[in-house]
């Protein structure tokens, strides 16, 4: 077939031990002689004690198994990473400036062996690149499984358009520092059912959680779609430095064992993060042992995350029974929240939607306003910010009443109508009712009407019977 290269017609051997790298890259060269092609990896293990290099548009790696296919960092390896992804720097007309139309088909593993270097690195992807069914294994602390970023400084320098679906990245055991996904500078993204390590596999202790699962710098219009996290600090940390950031949107998202946040965002003096949408996150628990100060252990549940939402405006966001807080420069938000007492709001101008749970069957916005707070009868609550002050109008049967709350001295707490509209009409009465004190008592009367010119000429009057 033309332009299809196997590795191993350029000398690699696949035994996991010789260092087949001189023979990948003049496979990769020869393609470039082509003007790209595809990249053949057979169903064996390739190590490798220096990257691996794409530096021309056009050439796609294409294994013959997504599991058996793979490469291996060697105990001596040298590089950036296992694969890297750049422009070229050859002369005119090669000089290509965009990594285009490059990617992984069909699968493929990369065991990092915790070596000194991430697993691929994407320098400037631009346009037609999709990686599938990769997995990177074996992560060294300081390094990301996927790790996307630009070759200088710039607002004008970024890359687009890129898919990874189903793509996998863990963590070698030990301390973890390092984002496992990280892009830098990216737009048009799309991740479909990635995962993310961030932290070794299965950790018994809290802190052992560590760095964050995907991490976002300066970075417009990603969609997370059926993506996971799990033994990480935090999920998905969402960062505006040196621009603004707009149009993440996150569904179908699954977390295990997120130390600290599901959702983090944090931004400079200069920017802000825009338009960020987060559907209902499913929390996987996980049981562990924290070692207390005396050397005994206690365990603790660890779920999904909460939410730190710094220097944000115009976010939907459903944090559910999460914690969540709005900072101080964070406005124009909309959350919905089946536990409202969880959510922190700092800042003015944001819209907190209360949703029912099953101790509270009522929905509320603000915690100023709540529908059905306790019961299926239609009940509208009004409260003050200290809600010191509560008040509630109720549909009961025909009747529409309005009420106020009042603390008794022993602390118990009742409401008590003040007035009331009647549905039913009665003759030389109103529809109202009204209450006063008598006593100890209170007295519910129906206001009457009086004969005509009963309160002076062209009047009726108003009576309340004893």
């Amino acid at each position: 077939m033309e332009n299809f290269v196997n590795i191993e017609d350029f000398g690699a051997i696949g035994d996991a031990s010789k260092d087949d790298a001189a023979s990948i890259n003049a496979a990769i060269q020869n393609l470039v002689s082509r003007r790209g092609g595809i990249l053949y990896i057979p169903a064996k293990t390739y190590a490798i004690g220096s990257e691996l290099i794409i530096d021309y548009p056009g050439i796609i790696i294409r294994s013959a198994s997504p599991y058996f296919s793979g490469i291996k960092l060697k105990s001596t390896f040298e590089g950036e990473a296992a694969i890297v992804f750049k422009p070229s720097s050859r002369v005119k007309p090669d000089d290509y400036k965009l990594t285009q139309g490059v990617g992984i088909e069909n699968g493929l593993l990369i065991d990092c062996n915790n070596q000194k270097g991430h697993g691929i690195t994407g320098i400037r992807l631009y346009d037609q690149v999709s990686m599938r069914n990769v997995q990177i294994k074996n992560v060294h602390k300081d390094y990301s499984g996927f790790n996307f970023v630009q070759e200088k400084d710039g607002y004008s320098q970024l890359g687009q358009t890129i898919l990874l679906e189903n793509c996998f990245a863990e963590r070698a055991k030990g301390e973890a520092i390092t984002p496992m996904y990280y892009f830098e500078r990216y737009q048009e993204v799309n991740l479909v059912g990635c995962k993310s390590f961030s932290s070794s596999a299965n950790a018994t202790n809290p802190t052992e959680l560590q760095a964050d699962a995907f991490y976002l710098k300066d970075c417009k219009g990603f969609t997370f779609t059926g993506c996971s996290a799990a033994f990480s600090e935090n999920a998905i940390v969402v960062e505006a430095d040196g621009k603004y950031v707009s149009g993440i949107t996150i569904l179908g998202q699954t977390n295990e064992a997120i130390a600290s946040y599901a959702v983090k965002t944090k931004a400079s003096n200069t920017t802000m993060v825009e338009s960020i949408t987060v559907l209902p996150i499913r929390n996987e628990i996980r049981k562990m042992k924290e070692k207390q100060p005396d050397g005994s252990e206690r365990e603790v549940v660890v779920g999904g995350g909460n939410f730190d939402i710094q220097n944000t405006t115009k976010a939907l966001i459903y944090s559910m029974d999460a914690a969540l807080t709005l900072g101080t420069n964070s406005s124009q938000n909309v959350v919905f929240s089946t536990a409202s007492n969880k959510v922190i709001n700092l800042a003015g101008g944001n819209s907190i939607f209360g949703l029912a749970n099953f101790a509270k069957p009522g929905t509320s916005i603000l915690d100023a306003l709540t529908i059905n707070e306790f019961s299926s009868v239609p009940t509208v609550y009004f409260a003050d910010k200290a809600d010191a002050n509560k008040s509630r109008i109720e549909q009961q049967s025909t009747n529409l009443r309005f009420g106020f709350r009042y603390v008794e001295p022993s602390g118990a707490k009742s409401y008590i109508n003040k007035f009331i509209i009647l549905k039913n009409d009665l003759v030389n009465a109103t529809n109202i009712q009204v209450t006063y004190p008598e006593g100890t008592n209170t007295v519910v009367r129906r206001v009457e009407i009086g004969e005509p010119n009963s309160a002076g000429e062209g009047y009726r009057g108003l009576r309340i019977r004893n």
